[in-house]
Formats: C-alpha cells, structure tokens, sequence
C-alpha cells in the first residue's frame, strides 16, 4: 500500500550510497565544527551527536521505495536528537527532502497527514532548544528561532513542489491513457469495419453463388427432364438438351471461378464489376431459359451495378420459373426504360407460388436485398391465372452511384 511506484532495485543501491555519503560527507564534518567551536566539549557529547544522526540518514536508504517510511523513519530519529541534544543538527535537513518525496509519491490524504507531521516535530524542537539555551545569547537564540522557521518553510515548500510535480504526471499518465484509450478504440473501430467488409463481401460472394448454382441447376434439371422425354420421341431434341445441359454447367463453371478470383483478392472491395454480367448477357440467359424479352425504350444512366442487378433480379426470376412451373413455364421478361428509372418484370403465367421466406433458399431475399442496395423497390405476387409475377424499379444514377 505505501510502496511507491516505479521503484526498482537500482534505487536501492543509489539511496544506500546517498545516505553513506550524507552521513559521512555532511553529518561528520557538521560534528567536527561543532567540536571545535566548542573546545571544552566533552568527549561523551561529540560521540552521542555523533551516532545521533546515523539513524537518520539510514532512513533515506527507503526513499525511494517506501516514502512514508523514510518519513516515519526521519522523524523518529529528530525526536531522539530532540530528546538528548539541546540544538538544531544537520540531520533536520532530511525533513523536507522526507516530506518531498511522499508529497512526490504518495495519494493525497497520506501526504497531508505527513505535512502536518512534519510540522508538528518542527515546532516541537523549535520549543526545546529555546527553553534548553536559555542563557545563550541573543544572537544563538535567534539563529535558533530562524532555524526552526527556516525548517518549517522548507517542509512546506517541499511539499507544494513534491505535490506539483506529482499532479503534472499524474495530468501525463491520463493524457498518455486516454491516448491509448482512443488508438485502442481506433483499433477496435478499425477491427469493426474490417469484420463488416468482410461480411458484405462474404454475403455478396453468396448471393452471387446462390443465383449462379441456383438457376444453373434449374436449367440443367428442366433440360434433362425435357431430354428424358424426348429422347425416344425427338432423339434430336434430346441431343440438344444435353448441349444446352453442358452449355450451362461450363458458364456456371466460369462464374464461379470468377468469384472465387475475387474472394482470393485482398485489394478489391465486394465483387469485381468489370467481370460481372450485364445487359449485353441478357439474351443468352434468356434463351437458355426459353423465356421471351421485350425492351422497351433506349438504355441510358446505367452503371454496372445496375446492369448486374437488372441482370440478377431477371435470372433469379426466370430461376423461380422453371423450379416453380417446370417444363410448361412460360415466363415473359419486359425489360423498360422509363426517364428517371428502369423497371424489370418477369411473369410467368403457370405453376406455384415461391414465398419470401421459404427456407429451403434465399432466392427472393437476395434479390430484394440487391434491388433495396440501389435504392429501388421489389414487388412480388400471385398473378391472376395462377402464375407468379416479379417487379422491380431500380432509380438510375447519372453520378455513377453503383460503381
């Protein structure tokens, strides 16, 4: 509890020779003056004046590590010198160096506990060495009273500077934690928005392998089932199946190559645009889908997010189709240019009703998901002859917003 912080071993070997050197260097020769201006000095007197300081200086081996002691310590020992030596000794210069360090070291309730310690045993000598030389005279006397003042402003001037010196570094050690507080939240922000690019990327990467492997399958299932049926009927149109079956399965091969190119590369954020499809692709996805297009209106403010989405929301529907209708789909896809957005609709006049939130896939999620990205709107519903019906309107940037 009183250990002070930031102490090591080398302090201790860095007090021990300080107080050597205080006891031999300043409190021995203070004895050899006080000798030789008193010339009848007894022998026992020097020798107790002596040894009187060696307690005192030995304390400042605990400097350091345990200020509070080195105080205790301090004061303990002046009040022996108070007690058998009738004068102020060079030992009192311990006193504020004391109260520095534990002002310097220690919370604020133990420093002032210690200042009024301090205080408290200056006066106390101040009163015993008046009493004590009351036949001095005026001059020794006086240089008394202005040693015991002299000790008590230091103590309190040690105090006010040990205490500034330990608020500034206490104002440091915040400044350096709310530092290390604020690189530590960066790096948790940092983290944060790593975690979410990754997560897009990765709920991205699955969006485009669902509508990739989904409608490939799709493809490939109504072929083989159409194949199956007319391979003993039409031989001819069954060999075109299995075309259209090999056809399909190496464009889903090369997409998701694609994508895992992009998941392999560190420096691209999301899917790479430059690759994906677009508008040119659409007739090819149609026909393998034996789907029919319409266009209506000119292309214009159109990004490549755009021409992917478009694309996505028209191969996810005709997808839909073929799992929901079978062979008899008969899904018509109206694509429109209208002045300020560009509207997809996809309806399929036979077959069964896909729902939102089937849990055998996420077809219908993804593809709102990708449409809400651009700030459109997804609609889907039931036709009136029993068939199924996808809308989308997707606004179009003139600013490249998609890029």
């Amino acid at each position: 509890m009183f250990r002070a912080a930031g102490a090591t071993r080398t302090d201790w070997l860095l007090n021990a020779s300080l107080a050597a050197m205080g006891f031999v260097l300043v409190h021995l020769p203070f004895v050899g003056v006080v000798v030789l201006i008193n010339t009848g000095m007894p022998a026992r007197d020097w020798i107790i004046l002596a040894l009187v300081g060696l307690p005192a200086f030995a304390t400042v081996v605990l400097r350091r590590h345990y200020p509070t002691w080195f105080l205790t310590g301090a004061s303990l020992a002046l009040c022996l010198q108070i007690a058998v030596v009738p004068y102020p000794t060079i030992s009192w210069i311990l006193l504020p160096l004391a109260v520095y360090d534990v002002s310097r070291w220690m919370p604020a309730v133990v420093v002032r506990v210690s200042l009024g310690v301090a205080l408290v045993i200056t006066v106390v000598g101040g009163v015993r060495w008046l009493p004590a030389n009351s036949g001095a005279s005026d001059v020794v006397r006086t240089a008394m009273i202005f040693v015991a003042v002299s000790v008590a402003g230091a103590v309190t001037t040690a105090y006010s500077l040990g205490r500034r010196r330990y608020e500034v570094e206490a104002a440091l050690e915040r400044q350096r934690q709310l530092e290390a507080d604020a690189a530590e939240l960066h790096q948790a922000e940092q983290a944060a928005r790593q975690r979410s690019l990754e997560t897009e990327i990765r709920t991205n990467i699955a969006r485009e392998l669902h509508d990739i492997v989904a409608h490939s399958i799709s493809v490939m299932v109504v072929q083989a089932e159409g194949g199956l049926v007319q391979v003993q009927r039409r031989p001819e149109r069954a060999q075109q199946a299995l075309s259209q079956i090999s056809d399909t399965g190496r464009e889903a091969l090369h997409e998701m190559r694609r994508i895992v190119r992009t998941l392999r590369s560190s420096t691209e954020r999301g899917l790479n645009m430059s690759s994906a499809p677009n508008l040119a692709d659409l007739s090819a996805l149609v026909d393998k889908a034996q789907a029919t297009l319409t266009i209506s209106g000119t292309p214009h403010g159109s990004t490549p997010s755009i021409e992917m989405t478009i694309y996505r929301v028209i191969q996810e529907a005709l997808t839909n189709s073929l799992k929901h209708g079978g062979p008899d789909a008969d899904p018509h896809v109206l694509l429109a240019w209208h002045p300020l957005h560009v509207s997809v609709t996809v309806t399929n006049h036979v077959g069964s009703t896909p729902e939102m939130n089937d849990q055998r896939g996420t077809g219908l999620i993804g593809m709102a998901e990708r449409v809400q990205a651009l700030e459109g709107t997804l609609t889907v519903g039931p036709t009136d002859t029993g068939g199924f019906r996808v809308c989308a309107q997707i606004p179009l940037n003139t600013n490249q917003r998609g890029q």
